[in-house]
């Protein structure tokens, strides 16, 4: 027996290893020695100048476990692109004036969407990162959607109408994004910035529907160009080979949507009118790799 333990012994000495044991049978690992304790202390990327003067970095910036933890340290710019979920509507204030058709017959109508819309959009994104906390982002590409605009009169002897606004918006939006903390592989943000919009679909003339056979036919025109307002929060998740981001914001439009246009058609051109002022607004879940 005394000379097993001594073999092992002389075995343990030429490896010049501590004994890792299993984690299951009570005992500790080997005590490290001090060169090996500071090597594991030291980072394993070199910050940049800007990163450098957050408090306490990196210590205070990162903790792990830590999947690609030079991902947010080394390069400038970041490519990718965005997949999101829409739930559109327009913000609509009727008009308080009587309205009057080309005949001279007064009606009284107020419009409103009963429910909110559907869109479906994807887009290319480029994020330039300013230092440890703020980047920001250009984001472009459609959103699909179709939106329903409803007329109802104020008693019985005037007739319900609706109407579907085909919307195909391309955006570009400008974002500055401030990312909290990194704890792990997971790093919350907040958002806002200001988008620009264009409705290609609205540039299209009055389709040749008759109202009268149609109940979809278009009743009025929508401006093309619109600036929406937008902010909204999400979360970085850092994974082996790509980071992912799931993101939820809210997009209000500050431009008058309503547009002066009229049908050439006797009792269909007074809609116009019925709406005095209609801003869009969206709530936007998206799915953003990188």
């Amino acid at each position: 027996m005394a000379a097993a333990v001594g073999f092992c012994a002389a075995a343990n000495a030429q490896n010049k290893s501590p004994l890792v044991s299993n984690p299951g049978n009570g005992r500790n690992r080997a005590p490290l020695k001090a060169s090996e304790a500071a090597l594991l202390k030291k980072p394993l990327y070199t910050p940049s100048l800007l990163d450098d003067r957050a408090p306490g970095f990196p210590n205070k910036l990162l903790t792990n476990p830590f999947t690609q933890q030079q991902y947010d340290y080394t390069k400038r710019l970041h490519f990718g692109f965005v997949v999101s979920a829409s739930m559109l509507e327009y913000r609509i204030t009727s008009s308080k004036n009587p309205q009057y058709n080309s005949l001279g017959k007064q009606f009284t109508y107020f419009a409103d969407v009963t429910t909110p819309s559907l869109g479906m959009g994807v887009a290319a994104l480029l994020d330039y990162r300013i230092n440890h906390s703020f980047s920001l982002r250009l984001q472009a590409g459609p959103t699909f959607v179709t939106r329903t605009v409803s007329f109802y009169g104020d008693d019985d002897n005037s007739p319900n109408r609706s109407m579907d606004l085909d919307n195909v918006l391309v955006e570009l939006a400008f974002l500055l994004k401030y990312k909290a903390m990194r704890h792990s592989d997971v790093r919350p943000y907040m958002i806002a910035g200001f988008t620009p919009y264009c409705d290609a679909n609205s540039f299209k003339a009055f389709d040749s529907k008759n109202p009268d056979n149609n109940s979809n036919a278009l009743l009025i025109a929508t401006n093309p160009f619109d600036v929406a307002l937008t902010a909204g929060m999400g979360v970085d998740v850092y994974a082996d080979y790509f980071k992912f981001s799931l993101e939820l914001k809210y997009v209000m439009g500050t431009t008058n949507l309503i547009s002066s246009k009229r049908r050439k058609e006797e009792a269909y051109d007074h809609f116009p009118s019925v709406i005095d002022k209609m801003y869009s607004q969206a709530f936007v879940l998206s799915i953003i790799f990188e």
